[in-house]
């Protein structure tokens, strides 16, 4: 998908509104997610795989339980997602099979204008109920430059600022 805040939201609705037949879908960052997700569960009956490149909150979460219920595999890389969010995908996509966090900055729920919690390891609680998944992807180091990028982008990544430092070696170590 193309960046969506280059997109007006009533374009969103029409190009949903014609793809009822998709599966799988990588997005961008948005600007308004739920809205999004409310209709692209509207339209897209048949999607099961779905890749999202934007900060994963309660609301985004929760979002995704109530009008996608039916994935199969998600992908939330390289993005801020706050423990809570990935508490309600996890207890709430009772049909996923895959879920991938790896890269992410996992935070914890704080008061509003406290500042930002990373958690440096997933505690037992999200183990325990990641357990049920055929595949659980996860990896979090301070070693790893995509982790690093997602940290200093705090936690929405901007892509375009690395195109040109590519490298074919630092595409094989971000295979994970």
């Amino acid at each position: 998908m193309p960046a969506w805040e280059k997109l007006e939201k009533q374009t969103i609705c029409i190009a949903f509104r014609e793809w009822k037949d998709v599966e799988s879908l990588t997005m961008p960052s948005l600007e308004e997610p739920a809205y999004v997700i409310d209709k692209i569960g509207r339209s897209c009956k048949k999607l099961s795989e779905l890749k999202i490149m934007t900060p994963c909150d309660i609301l985004f979460a929760s979002a995704l339980v109530s009008f996608l219920p039916n994935l199969k595999v998600l992908s939330v890389r390289c993005t801020e997602l706050s423990k809570p969010a990935l508490d309600i995908l996890l207890e709430g996509l009772k049909k996923l099979k895959v879920l991938n966090i790896s890269h992410c900055i996992i935070t914890k729920d704080l008061p509003p204008h406290a500042p930002m919690k990373i958690l440096a390891e997933l505690d037992e609680s999200i183990l325990e109920k990641a357990s049920r998944l055929g595949k659980f992807l996860t990896f979090m180091s301070d070693l790893c430059i995509m982790c690093q990028r997602t940290g200093n982008d705090e936690g929405f990544m901007r892509w375009y600022k690395y195109a040109d430092l590519w490298k074919v070696d630092e595409v094989k170590s971000l295979a994970i």
